[in-house]
């Protein structure tokens, strides 16, 4: 494969990585449960006493929260305060402390504009449906779906994603849209999906 003669972008790259691995441990996916639907949202561990922080729009007018950490460990949750002027709720869950990685807060008074800043969280999820039915009409989920941030549009579709070595790590696939042209053609929300490469080679 073509090399990125970039020593630059390689170290940012570890970087990003290890900052990842670092506090994804921390980053808890969402779900609950209303009166009328579910909802689906992100959240962090803000302490050892299983406290976790989330926006108030994620649980408003929830009857059930439930609370998953990246291990796999999923446990309901209670809201036990919410501040609707800033959007703020917290959730109180009964985990045991293995689960528990609180996050540390930085002081944002101290940021510069130009500063690179990470999002990390579980925006859509992870799934797709197959394009294979089953026989009572149901759908199929496509597994191993890789989320991207790179810029994929319809075009796209059938065309490789590389890593920084050049090498293909996947298919894309789908962009995550809710506008569209003047022509009805989907506009990138910032969010694509792509097969993964180990599934390119199993298939």
């Amino acid at each position: 494969p073509a090399q990125v003669d970039s020593s630059s972008a390689s170290q940012n790259q570890e970087t990003l990585v290890a900052l990842f691995q670092n506090v994804n441990p921390g980053v808890v996916a969402i779900k609950t449960i209303g009166a009328q639907a579910g909802s689906l949202g992100s959240g962090f561990v803000f302490d050892d006493l299983g406290h976790i922080v989330t926006n108030y729009h994620v649980v408003e007018g929830s009857r059930q929260v439930e609370v998953d950490f990246t291990s796999g460990f999923k446990v309901s949750g209670t809201v036990i305060g919410t501040d609707l002027d800033s959007d703020l709720a917290v959730v109180k869950v009964d985990a045991p402390a293995s689960e528990l990685h609180p996050l540390t807060l930085g002081d944002s008074d101290a940021l510069q504009v130009g500063q690179t800043v990470i999002a990390i969280g579980n925006p859509l999820g992870r799934t797709l449906d197959s394009l294979h039915t089953s026989s009572n009409g149901g759908t199929f989920t496509a597994g191993d779906i890789i989320q991207t941030d790179a810029a994929i549009n319809p075009g796209n579709s059938g065309g490789p994603l590389f890593n920084l070595n050049g090498e293909v790590v996947g298919i894309n696939r789908a962009i995550r849209t809710v506008n569209s042209t003047e022509s009805g053609e989907p506009l990138n929300s910032g969010i694509g999906f792509a097969v993964s490469s180990n599934i390119v080679k199993r298939v």
